[in-house]
C-alpha cells in the first residue's frame, strides 16, 4: 500500500488527495452555480445607509454595485494600464474558465462553453484526475477564495443542520452537519471535534444502542 501526504491539508492518506479534502472541493463546485445566481441578483446597491464617502461627488455614482458588476464583468484580456478598467478580485466566470482550460489543455479535450453549469459540470467530471495533480491545492484555495469573495457580497453562508447526537467530547447537543464542508458532523463548542462519515455513524450506532438499552431496561 502507498501512502501519501494529502497535497490539500497534509493528512496521511491512501490517496494523493484525502477523501474529505475532495469531498469538500466537490461541494464547493456544487454550490458555485447558485451563488452566480445570487451574485446576480445583488447588482442594486443597498437603498438604506451611507456608502461612507463623502456627500460631495464630482460624479453621479453607478446604480450598480462595483464590486458586483467587477465579479460578473469579464476579465481584460491584455494587461490594464489605467488603472479604471478591471480592479479587485478576478471575475467568477474567470476564474472557472482558468482551471477549465487547464484541464481542457492536459487532458486533450475541447473547450468548454463558457457558461457557470458547463464549467462547474466539466470540473465536477475530472475532479477525481484534478485532485491527483499538485496544482490541486492552487485549485482548491482559488475556489475557496471566490466562494468567500461571492459570500461576503451576497450574505449567504452554508446551512447548518443540528444533529440528534450529542457531541463525545463535551457531552452537549452540539453537533451540526454544515453544508459542503467535508465532515459529516462538527461540534460548534469543541474545535477538534469534526467526523467523517465512518465516525459519525459509529457514533449514532452507539447511541442508539443506548437508548435501545434504557427503553428495554
Amino acid at each position: 500500500m502507498i501512502i501519501y501526504e494529502c497535497f490539500v491539508c497534509g493528512e496521511v492518506t491512501e490517496a494523493k488527495t484525502c477523501d474529505r479534502c475532495r469531498n469538500r472541493i466537490h461541494g464547493m463546485l456544487a454550490d458555485l452555480p447558485e451563488q452566480f445566481v445570487y451574485l446576480s441578483m445583488s447588482r442594486q446597491r443597498d437603498r438604506g445607509g451611507s456608502d461612507g464617502r463623502s456627500s460631495r461627488r464630482l460624479h453621479a455614482p453607478l446604480p450598480c454595485r462595483d464590486d458586483v458588476l467587477n465579479m460578473l464583468g469579464p476579465a481584460a484580456r491584455q494587461s490594464v494600464t489605467d488603472g479604471v478598467d478591471q480592479v479587485g478580485s478576478t471575475p467568477f466566470l474567470e476564474v472557472l474558465w482558468s482551471w477549465c482550460e487547464a484541464v481542457a489543455d492536459e487532458r486533450g479535450l475541447r473547450p468548454v462553453r463558457k457558461h457557470v453549469t458547463a464549467m462547474t459540470a466539466r470540473l465536477t467530471t475530472h475532479l477525481t484526475w484534478i485532485c491527483e495533480q499538485p496544482w490541486v491545492t492552487d485549485f482548491e484555495s482559488e475556489i475557496q477564495e471566490l466562494l468567500k469573495t461571492v459570500r461576503a457580497i451576497t450574505r449567504t453562508q452554508p446551512r447548518r443542520v443540528p444533529l440528534p447526537v450529542t457531541c463525545p467530547s463535551c457531552s452537549m447537543l452540539t453537533l451540526v452537519r454544515e453544508d459542503h464542508s467535508g465532515w459529516a458532523a462538527e461540534c460548534l463548542n469543541c474545535p477538534a471535534v469534526k467526523l467523517d462519515a465512518r465516525d459519525y455513524g459509529e457514533l449514532v450506532r452507539v447511541a442508539t444502542q443506548t437508548l435501545e438499552a434504557v427503553a428495554n431496561a
